[in-house]
């Protein structure tokens, strides 16, 4: 059947169809080579199969296809579209051939190939050694969409990081780059024409000759770090290119040449990378690159429709033409200019996105993404000055500069020696990280005995530096509200936690007491517990603290008689006098404590924690829900009002059990504790991350951990997970990346349980592996932990949300083959209800029809991956940016 957007008009449309069965590998067996010309189709077909060639015939051109033989037509013929009375046929010739179907030479071209031949297998250009520098084209669709903008920036920003640059002007019809660099390269020594033309000339089969002239003329051509090349030596040169890169191509047994001499030209004059901007559009003189599955190709576009839609066509042509398939092969990157500043704008980019990844889908394996960039609109760029320092000072006002920094990420650093150590080494190293992520996993135990200081607890201990805190510390489970909860009792005074949250100037003395605490703690902890209720009592002048389970009752029996939110508040200000050993079951004691505090010229801070398993029935019961409203807002107002603010209060407490208590103004309580919430965005996770490696006495590149940027943190991380889940030069996603997106759930959110869970998982597969010598944790065992993480955590969510914990079992029932990602609410019958809880908790999110499942829940409950259909990566910076 012929595809329904072709029309037979001439050859060409009638070639196109087998052009088309050839793509979807529907060729016929015996047919070996096809060759159409406005004169007719000749077919070179096995002997003897004639009939069955037509058949097939019949069946491809359907309803067009004649197969009687006629001495004027051939052997058959196609019916083209035509004029009512005059019909317009093209003959069918058979050739019957013994010849085996030909490897048709290797030639990067958008062109349609002269004969189409059986296919074969693919051919690949050879990888490049590893200490070949990379090959980066700059190409879009459109001109003047800021694809030579944002190759000098690149090369600007790379520069400033000590790395040298070969920037290469490939726009033989609309130099930029050569533009710029006129005032400070007025007579240069060397250009791209000249490169072209002289390893057309060149004998040797690498043009080795040419490149070690080049190399030689360029080392007067060096400017800020970046060696220039631009696309001529004069203007005059513009209109006499008497050799051009397809020409190279055609005289070349090596149809990647041009990548070749410019990587080996980057190699002969010691550079990191070889950046080239390239022609724009569908141009014979920038296929050479952009074809080349070697190179890491950078697409550039704007948000207009034309460019959009060009850039989906030229996306598919490369996915079609030069695939990125083997694991050394780059997958290209994505900008995105001119996006309007304005956030009512800013939305702008997400269909444009969305299409262009549809088209890329071809390279987007498992766990695998397309680099994307997004730089603002600046009319300053509009029209670029002809001096590189003003065009770097207008740069750098844009914030280009900064925007393309993900690129330098995405690029190997083949200068970089890797980190080897001998087997005994790492397998230390292994199974330290295995065992102090083990102790870390569980706060309970309170074997630790020190704590990150991430920006949350640095803001609370430098905002109470010289009164003690009236707060509310809200965090999901496995946020690390109990571990903090142990730290800060640890250290028995408030002066010294601060302190040791990294807070300066501390002015502030104050006994810290524990009130409660989980009934959850290991027996270690219990103590802990114990021993520093006992030694804030006597330090405070007191004795006999009372006991949590007599706290427990009293509490407890308060939800018998219905008490309002004043009677609760009084009785927890009792609980918390009793708490410390002031006046024990006397009513009133609380209010008695803050005057006596006062007057002894004294400062408690009590903690609270464990509330979860106090109010059990909090999202139904009301009694239970008043009694922590009282706590949450009644018992901080009360306190905040006390003359000399004597009293301080920390509260450690679920998000959930917040939202549940407090039914009016929730969001307003919310935003005013927002700042010291246990959340983890992705900068403090790979503090964790590094931190728990010092932890376990493994030292990295580390020298101020609290002010490291997250650039800086992957970087210091690469010896511990590499840069990549392979090899540098793989396919495979970022490390850190990867481990940040597949932990995080569809509300951005990443529990610290779950990160140091991995670390000890991955530490503890990786401990006898002997293939990975430049990392701690090998791939395939971050990979593998994920399973454990993910049930381990379901475990401890269902502990805890009866909500979740039924719909989790609803989707455990389901049979095999409907448990797939992503899935459709019909196949999972979920109701509405159901699917907005999922939502909700950050467990699924919507795209388009069908629910993808976040990682960090999807092992747990055994759903599938569909082929092809994994957006680790993608969905997580959906979910990020909010959308």
């Amino acid at each position: 059947m012929i595809p329904s957007d072709i029309r037979l008009y001439t050859w060409v449309d009638v070639e196109e169809v087998l052009l088309r069965m050839r793509k979807q590998n529907n060729w016929h067996q015996s047919l070996v080579w096809a060759r159409g010309y406005w004169d007719g189709l000749t077919l070179g077909i096995r002997p003897g199969c004639q009939d069955e060639v037509k058949e097939w015939l019949s069946q491809v051109y359907d309803p067009r296809f004649r197969g009687d033989s006629d001495p004027n037509m051939g052997d058959g013929s196609i019916v083209l579209e035509s004029i009512s009375g005059n019909q317009r046929l093209l003959p069918v010739f058979f050739e019957e051939t013994e010849e085996e179907p030909a490897t048709p030479r290797l030639k990067p071209s958008l062109s349609r190939p002269g004969v189409l031949w059986q296919p074969t297998d693919s051919q690949f250009p050879e990888v490049f050694p590893s200490d070949f520098p990379p090959v980066v084209a700059f190409h879009s669709f459109k001109g003047g969409v800021g694809r030579t903008t944002h190759t000098l920036a690149l090369a600007r920003v790379l520069a400033t990081k000590q790395q040298k640059v070969l920037l290469v002007d490939g726009d033989l019809e609309a130099p930029g780059i050569s533009w710029v660099f006129e005032h400070r390269l007025p007579n240069p020594p060397i250009s791209f024409a000249d490169l072209i033309a002289l390893a057309h000339g060149d004998p040797s089969t690498k043009a080795e000759n040419a490149v070690q002239l080049v190399a030689d003329r360029l080392q007067s051509a060096l400017i800020d770090g970046i060696y220039i090349l631009p696309s001529f030596r004069s203007h005059t040169g513009f209109t006499s290119l008497a050799i051009r890169p397809e020409h190279l191509i055609e005289g070349s047994k090596n149809p990647f040449l041009l990548t070749q001499i410019l990587a080996s030209l980057g190699k002969a004059i010691g550079v990191d990378v070889v950046l080239i901007d390239l022609r724009a559009g569908l141009s014979e003189l920038a296929t050479g690159l952009i074809l080349d599955p070697r190179v890491y190709r950078v697409f550039v576009t704007t948000l207009s429709g034309q460019s959009i839609s060009g850039t989906v066509q030229l996306i598919k042509l490369v996915a079609e033409r030069a695939m990125s398939q083997r694991e050394e092969d780059p997958l290209p990157a994505l900008i995105f200019t001119q996006v309007p500043e304005d956030e009512r704008l800013k939305n702008l980019v997400l269909e444009p996105e969305k299409i262009l990844l549809e088209a890329a889908q071809p390279f987007l394996a498992e766990d695998r993404e397309l680099l994307q960039v997004t730089t603002g609109f600046a009319d300053s760029l509009l029209v670029l000055p002809p001096n590189w320092e003003d065009v770097m000072m207008l740069l750098q006002r844009s914030g280009i500069l900064e925007a393309v920094h993900p690129l330098v990420e995405w690029l190997p650093h083949h200068h970089s020696e890797p980190i080897e150590e001998s087997p005994s080494d790492l397998k230390s190293k292994r199974e330290k990280l295995s065992n102090t992520a083990e102790k870390l996993v569980y706060a309970e135990n309170a074997e630790a005995e020190d704590f990150l200081a991430t920006t949350p607890l640095r803001r609370l201990a430098s905002d109470h530096r010289r009164q003690v805190p009236i707060t509310v510390v809200v965090g999901a489970k496995g946020s690390g509200k109990t571990y903090t909860f142990l730290q800060m009792i640890r250290r028995k005074n408030w002066h010294v936690f601060a302190q040791d949250a990294c807070a300066s100037d501390v002015e502030m003395n104050a006994v810290i007491c524990p009130i409660l605490a989980s009934e959850n703690l290991e027996d270690s902890a219990k103590r802990l517990v114990k021993q520093v209720q006992e030694s804030a009592s006597l330090e405070l002048g007191f004795k006999n603290p009372q006991d949590s389970l007599t706290m427990r009752d009293h509490i407890r029996d308060g939800y018998q008689l219905a008490l309002h939110e004043g009677q609760w508040r009084e009785r927890w200000l009792d609980v918390i006098a009793w708490g410390v050993g002031f006046q024990p079951q006397q009513d009133g004691a609380g209010r008695a404590l803050a005057t006596h505090l006062v007057e002894s010229h004294q400062r408690l801070v009590v903690v609270i924690d464990g509330l979860e398993d106090l109010f059990q029935n909090f999202t139904s019961n009301e009694a239970q829900q008043t009694a922590l409203r009282a706590l949450l807002q009644e018992v901080p107002e009360w306190l905040g009002q006390q003359p000399n603010r004597p009293l301080g209060i920390l509260i450690f407490v679920r998000r959930d059990i917040v939202l549940a208590a407090v039914r009016q103004n929730a969001a307003q309580m919310m935003a005013r504790y927002e700042p010291y919430a246990l959340k983890w965005n992705r900068e403090e996770a790979l503090r964790l991350v590094a931190w728990v490696t010092q932890q376990a006495d493994i030292q990295l590149k580390i020298e101020q951990l609290h002010t490291m940027s997250e650039e800086e943190l992957t970087q210091a991380l690469v010896p511990l997970w590499g840069k990549k889940l392979g090899k540098e030069r793989s396919r495979e996603a970022r490390s850190a990346r990867y481990v940040i997106a597949a932990l995080s759930d569809f509300n951005g959110q990443i529990q610290s349980r779950d990160l140091v869970r991995l670390l000890h998982l991955a530490a503890t597969d990786s401990v006898n592996d002997d293939y990975w010598q430049d990392r701690i944790l090998v791939p395939t065992a971050i990979k593998r932990a994920l399973p454990g993480c993910s049930s381990q955590k379901i475990d401890e969510i269902e502990k805890e949300n009866t909500a979740l914990k039924d719909i989790f079992n609803k989707l455990r029932q389901l049979e095999k083959d409907k448990k797939k990602n992503p899935f459709t609410r019909v196949e999972t019958e979920l109701s509405l209800t159901e699917i907005k809880t999922l939502e909700d908790n950050g467990v699924i999110i919507r795209d388009a029809d069908e629910y993808y499942m976040s990682e960090i829940f999807r092992w747990g409950l055994d759903f599938s991956q569909l082929a092809g259909r994994s957006k680790v990566l993608a969905l997580e910076r959906r979910a990020r940016q909010g959308y």
